[in-house]
């Protein structure tokens, strides 16, 4: 693991920092390709990309620090220190769809056609920060007998909490199940009948992996939300399960309204 790469002179370049730079090029990249195919100008998702880089981690960085406010009210400037890990990916998915959907509308795009023509970049965009977080030694999992199992360098969080400790790298996982969403995406996308469809299906099963891939990961015990015996529901689990019901009810929505709409006979 290297949270640091190298050194420029003093200054250090840190791969969780670089990793997530890298997930907004590549999802720009392919939002730029896919909007050009659609008929959007590419350069509206150039604006839009900035304003999704400034919202989603802020919104991150938040949901972040609201749940671990007990070790952030007497280190206020550790809130700012975002390159030493630390985001959370639903706070970021929250503040950024909010954003984009405000910009759609103020641009007069279908929120619908818009969030799915950037939805595979979301996926992208996961599966590429999970690589930082491994490099970083965040987000990491619990002990682990496999021969996968990752011991994490000693300046990592990861080697600090679990010093010379087999892991289980969850950041890997979790890259390769975004990586097989994206496919998945790409492949449904060729067949979707209504605008929403895509999005909608990134978010189930993006939620999915996270209530399995959860009981795997080590939280500290803020970010547990329902513990009952050798049962725990973390705060991600519940969000997931909150937002797999969501998008059924939006999926059966647009569903309902993409038929009323279709001319007689189709």
């Amino acid at each position: 693991m290297r949270p640091v790469l190298f050194y420029i002179g003093s200054l250090p370049l840190r791969s969780y920092g670089l990793l997530i730079a890298v997930a907004f090029l590549v999802g720009i990249w392919i939002g730029r390709r896919r909007a050009a195919a659609r008929g959007y100008k590419p350069d509206t998702v150039i604006d839009l990309s900035v304003i999704l880089i400034l919202t989603s981690i802020a919104g991150a960085r938040l949901a972040y620090v609201l749940v671990r406010w007990s070790h952030y009210q007497n280190d206020i400037a550790g809130i700012f220190r975002t390159w030493e890990g630390g985001l959370a990916l639903y706070g970021g998915m929250v503040a950024g769809t909010i954003a984009a959907l405000l910009f759609f509308r103020r641009r007069g795009i279908d929120i619908w056609a818009g969030s799915d023509l950037l939805t595979p970049s979301l996926a992208a965009g996961v599966a590429i920060g999970r690589i930082g977080c491994f490099l970083n030694g965040c987000c990491f999992g619990h002990q682990c007998d496999a021969p996968w199992g990752v011991v994490f360098s000693a300046d990592s969080m990861a080697g600090m909490t679990f010093p010379g400790v087999h892991l289980h790298p969850t950041q890997v996982y979790e890259a390769a199940i975004a990586l097989a969403i994206l496919t998945v995406l790409l492949l449904v996308d060729r067949r979707r009948r209504f605008d929403g469809f895509l999005f909608w299906l990134f978010v189930i099963l993006l939620s999915f992996s996270r209530i399995f891939i959860d009981p795997i990961r080590h939280y500290e015990t803020e970010s547990i939300f329902l513990e009952a015996g050798s049962f725990a529901m973390t705060n991600n689990q519940a969000v997931s399960v909150g937002l797999i019901v969501l998008a059924v009810y939006f999926l059966l929505r647009l569903s309902r309204r993409a038929r009323a709409s279709a001319p007689a006979g189709i």
